[in-house]
């Protein structure tokens, strides 16, 4: 069956309601905590584009990385004297470093949608071919997302600033859902597993004192 982006922003306001109450945060502006979570977002595009590497046009290494070989097992799934690795489970893979930036970015859309008082409706962006190169776009996006709280221009104006952020936030929640399908390989059955992996690993360094 599958799983709907209405079930992953429930799982990330659980995760945001949990935190907020681990660290203490009930008392701090909603302000403070949208713009600290678009910087949040911001930085992990930027993570993203440094896995992909397309922009890096001094290094000989431009493939994006989307396999980190097992460091114990270097890739083969096994050693000389065990059948499988018990660190890869035989895989020869350790990580997915651009699927794994690319959820973190998710993570922070989410809550900024919750943040902004969005609906599930607002999770959806319309499916179109993206149009010129992917430095680009990524460029777009993290200038997208930043407008999401570029909005001084709206004092006074509620309405105004809601209609704004919400603008922004689709714009660039467009850009992400197409780049990732369309430039960097990623499905949507692969970014909704991958979120919920890393949802359980986030809770885990929570309740380990991260």
């Amino acid at each position: 069956m599958e799983i709907s982006l209405e079930t992953l922003f429930e799982k990330q306001k659980q995760l945001d309601d949990y935190i907020i109450k681990k660290k203490g945060l009930d008392t701090l502006p909603k302000q403070e905590l949208l713009n600290n979570t678009v910087l949040a977002l911001q930085v992990e595009i930027c993570e993203l584009a440094n896995e992909w590497r397309g922009f890096k046009h001094w290094s000989e290494n431009r493939e994006p990385r989307y396999e980190r070989k097992c460091h114990a097992c270097k890739g083969e799934g096994k050693f000389v004297q065990v059948d499988i690795c018990g660190y890869c489970d035989g895989t020869g893979v350790e990580a997915r470093p651009l699927l794994e930036e690319y959820v973190d970015c998710l993570h922070f859309f989410l809550s900024i949608a919750r943040q902004l008082g969005l609906s599930t409706d607002d999770l959806y962006a319309w499916e179109d071919q993206l149009e010129g190169e992917t430095t680009i776009l990524l460029t777009e996006l993290l200038m997208n997302v930043g407008q999401i709280i570029g909005d001084q221009i709206f004092a006074n104006k509620p309405k105004d600033v809601f209609q704004h952020r919400r603008e922004h936030f689709r714009a660039s929640l467009f850009i992400f859902y197409n780049l990732g399908e369309q430039r960097l390989g990623i499905s949507y059955e692969d970014m909704v597993q991958a979120y919920l992996d890393k949802w359980q690993i986030n809770i885990q360094r929570q309740e380990s004192g991260y």
